[in-house]
Order: structure tokens, then sequence, then C-alpha cells
């Protein structure tokens, strides 16, 4: 019997002990459901009373309230009730810390996928600039060698030109000195180109009645 009351007294210190230490705290905390389970969250503060729903590792929860071993919590769909604290970790669980480093390392690849899409396009660019240089450098030689071949030909008739004019020029004195002498003996030039019409005339006629009497044996046929 003594046993019993004294069994009594020891089971209710810890209670009120417990109590004491959590019953009156409204402060809300947020934690997390630990790794690898599934946490019920009961409508009482008692494994056996009715379960709401079960909680996943890396649940979120906002303590609203501790009653010994059991939390009031408010789930991440707006549910409320009551879970075990021990199963309650302040940290992000593993599984959360993955799925943000995924989501960092997914986050990183298409930076890099952009800067690598970005440094093509760069790329390209200086291609296609070194080529459009390389062609107007091509232009600028032909254009270049085109002058000088328009130069050169400028400088071939211009040469001509100078040859043609000093031959005129040579000639020029000669025609004109020959042309005074004609004025100046034109009445002995006529008469020196009639003689020789009127030679030529006798000696064509000679010749025609030569052939003529050739032809015809010797008659005479005018």
């Amino acid at each position: 019997m003594l046993k019993r009351i004294i069994l009594g007294i020891a089971l209710s210190v810890y209670c009120a002990m417990l109590l004491a230490q959590d019953d009156t705290s409204s402060d809300r905390d947020r934690q997390y459901v630990t790794d690898e389970l599934r946490l019920s969250m009961y409508a009482q503060a008692n494994d056996r009373s009715q379960v709401l729903k079960l909680l996943v590792s890396g649940d979120s929860v906002d303590i609203e309230q501790i009653q010994g071993p059991y939390a009031l919590v408010l789930g991440p769909d707006g549910t409320r009730g009551w879970v075990k604290r021990g199963f309650l970790v302040t940290e992000p669980t593993s599984n959360l810390l993955l799925a943000e480093e995924r989501r960092k390392t997914e986050s990183l690849a298409a930076e890099i996928e952009k800067l690598a899409n970005s440094k093509a396009v760069i790329d390209q660019y200086e291609k296609d600039m070194n080529e459009m240089a390389a062609k107007v450098a091509a232009l600028e030689t032909e254009n270049q060698q085109a002058n000088e071949n328009i130069a050169s030909l400028e400088q071939q008739i211009e040469t001509k030109q100078k040859e043609i004019d000093a031959r005129y020029e040579d000639g020029l004195p000669a025609l004109l000195a020959l042309w005074d002498t004609a004025k100046h003996y034109w009445p002995y030039l006529a008469a020196i180109a009639a003689l020789i019409v009127f030679l030529s005339y006798l000696i064509s006629k000679a010749i025609i009645e030569a052939r003529i009497k050739s032809r015809f044996q010797g008659i005479k046929i005018w």
C-alpha cells in the first residue's frame, strides 16, 4: 500500500513538472518532422485519440502549444492537431536540404547553359565580324588595285596624246611651207599637171590602139 502511494506521488510530481514546464507556452515556433517516418497528428494530446492525418518527413509545422510530450501544431495545409514532440527537429531535414541543393544545382546548370549560349552567340558574332573585316580588306585591296590600273591607263593615254601632239607639231611647219610654195608656183604646177594628163592620154591611146591591132591582125576598126 505504501509503495502504491509513493509511486502515485512520484507520478503526480512528474506529471506536474511536465505540465509546469510547457503547458502554458503560447510562443509559436516552426519545427520539422524528422527523417524517415510518418508522424500521426491526433485530435487530442493522446495517441489513442483520433488520427487527423499523417505528416511526412520534412513537413514544416508551427507549434502553438506544448503539453507534456505532445505539441499542438498547425500543419502545412492548415490542419491543427497534436503530435509527439520527440519526432520534431528545429532544422530542415536531409530530404529538404537535398531538394534545396537540387534546386540550386538546377539553377546553376541553367545559368551555366545560359552563359554557354551567350558565349556561343559572342563567338559567332566575333567570327562574323572577322569575316566581314576580311571581306572589307579584300575590297579595299581590289579598289586600290583598280585605282592603280586607272592611273596607269591615264598615264599611258597622256603619253600617247603627247606623242600625237608632238608628231602633229613636228609635221605642221613642213605642211605650211609646202602650202606657201604651192601658192607662189601654182601656175607652173598647173601647167605641169596638165602636161602630165595630156601625155598620159596619148600614152593610153597608143597602148589601146596597139592592143586592138594585135587582136584584129593590124586592121584598124575605127
